[in-house]
């Protein structure tokens, strides 16, 4: 959030006498033998100001962020960590698609929906679905190893997934959201299925 500075120079007498009248806070700047400068947050009627500065509020959100500590990370509680095995071969979070589609979660997604994750590899966005408040997350894989890699993350993240080995075509119910990131190609392959899974919004990525 952005403000408006206004800063006047009152003689010493003036600008008591203004203190009187105004009734408000001032910032005082610089108090001098004969002048007294100092800072409001709105223009004055019938006062010229020297200056005017465009402040930028910073809030706790924006000035904190995460640090790290040798093997300790220090997160302001609206953070959701997610843990990942960083040896996983099925998705660590630095591919641009992923990053997409969490942003994606984070925009579009309402706690209470229920979700699914098709290609869920080692199960990043099922797992940010849950922590955004998904009622139920189905995280499905053809790759038994993601399969795997899913579950672990699950368990390392304290959160429920169903996680499966399955295509689009073996799901017989649909969802809230749907987070499908997938290579180009399969989807051409399987986006008639795709569009039978959910109900209100998509990712495809």
């Amino acid at each position: 959030m952005n403000y408006r500075e206004y800063i006047y120079r009152l003689g010493k007498e003036d600008f008591y006498q203004f203190l009187l009248d105004y009734g408000k806070g001032v910032r005082l700047l610089e108090e001098g033998k004969e002048d007294v400068v100092f800072a409001v947050y709105e223009p004055l009627q019938g006062f010229e100001p020297i200056e005017v500065r465009e402040i930028k509020v910073i809030t706790p959100k924006e000035g904190f962020k995460p640090i790290t500590l040798g093997e300790f990370v220090v997160l302001p509680p609206w953070l959701k960590p997610i843990f990942i095995n960083p040896g996983s071969a099925f998705g660590t979070g630095l591919h641009p698609t992923t990053q997409l589609c969490l942003k994606a979660i984070e925009g579009f997604f309402l706690e209470g929906w229920s979700a699914i994750d098709v290609g869920c590899g080692s199960g990043i966005l099922s797992i940010a679905l849950k922590l955004k408040g998904a009622s139920k997350v189905v995280a499905i894989d053809i790759d038994p190893q993601a399969v795997q890699e899913c579950k672990a993350s699950a368990k390392l993240n304290h959160v429920e997934l169903e996680v499966y080995r399955a295509q689009p075509k073996d799901i017989n119910q649909t969802f809230d959201f749907m987070v499908a990131n997938l290579e180009t190609h399969i989807f051409f392959e399987v986006m008639e299925d795709l569009v039978k899974l959910f109900e209100k919004r998509a990712v495809l990525s």
